[in-house]
């Protein structure tokens, strides 16, 4: 570990950055925290088995002694596995905001995470903020339709429903990822980023902000560029995820086209009939969803071939 200060964590605010071989993205996100209106955070990288430079990379940002930096490495095992490594040293902090490695924050971010934390930190409810990014021409970034213009606190469910998925900057408070992990499976290395707050919804809402944070672009070899082929690779955490799309809080839509997805991923698992019907809290729905599933498995697969 390469840390900066004698605690691990100092502030009540963490900037949380898992990363792979970004060490050509880093120093942009560095920069922008070098730069912020309010330097009460520490930032906490968790290295998931670069074989870049981002090593050395990390021990000249902390050699200048500007940011009070928390270096973890582990083998490679997937954003999800990073961001626990990461949750686990939840102690000190009140908030965690994740911040991806090919993202950068404005100046003004902590801060305003901070006055949040103030405006929130005391309505247990509230399981963490989610403001959004721009992209670098300055327009909003992966908009959907319509975002907030105020604060609303919503499940990630009810988000959805309402303004559809939207990529941001997602802060969570200590409280919740004490409480929630991300789903680990042997052998995958994917799950999709939601999954833990749709796991919350029972517990907590967030604050859904129209404060923009920061800016991201989605780029060549990231996550968001992969696609299906990615989650084809990781069927155990599409299934959880399916599962949890099936929610009788999502409209009757959504819940059949991801019991049909159930299956695509159940068979590239392996999971015969009877042990598919078994893989979740629908069964009924699964069972009504097995011959368009089986269609989208045959379409799906000549994406593994």
């Amino acid at each position: 570990m390469i840390k900066k200060g004698e605690k691990d964590l100092m502030n009540v605010i963490t900037i949380l950055t898992p990363t792979y071989n970004r060490a050509h993205t880093l120093p942009t996100l560095y920069e922008s925290l070098k730069s912020q209106d309010n330097q009460n955070f520490d930032w906490l990288i968790v290295d998931d088995g670069s074989t870049d430079e981002t090593r050395s990379l990390i021990e000249g940002f902390v050699n200048e002694n500007v940011v009070n930096i928390i270096y973890i490495y582990q083998s490679n095992g997937g954003k999800a596995r990073a961001l626990n490594t990461g949750f686990s040293k939840s102690k000190h902090s009140l908030i965690y905001a994740v911040v991806d490695s090919d993202d950068y924050l404005l100046p003004s971010a902590t801060q305003i995470f901070n006055d949040y934390i103030r405006k929130y930190e005391k309505d247990k409810e509230i399981g963490g903020f989610f403001f959004l990014y721009n992209t670098s021409d300055g327009k909003l970034l992966n908009t959907h339709g319509d975002v907030v213009n105020e604060d609303e606190s919503l499940t990630r469910y009810e988000y959805n429903n309402k303004y559809r998925q939207n990529d941001g900057c997602i802060c969570y408070f200590n409280r919740a990822i004490s409480k929630y992990k991300y789903p680990e499976y042997e052998g995958e290395s994917y799950i999709g980023p939601t999954v833990i707050q749709m796991e919350m919804a029972d517990d907590f809402k967030f604050v859904f902000s129209p404060e923009v944070v920061g800016v991201a672009e989605y780029l060549e070899g990231g996550i968001s560029k992969s696609g299906r082929k990615l989650r084809l690779k990781n069927p155990f955490g599409m299934i959880h995820y399916s599962n949890l799309m099936m929610s009788k809080r999502n409209g009757i839509i959504t819940q059949i086209k991801y019991a049909i997805s159930i299956w695509p991923y159940a068979k590239i698992a392996k999971k015969n009939f009877l042990e598919t019907l078994k893989l979740g809290d629908r069964p009924a729905l699964i069972v009504l969803t097995f011959l368009p599933g089986l269609l989208l498995y045959f379409k799906w697969r000549k994406l593994l071939d």
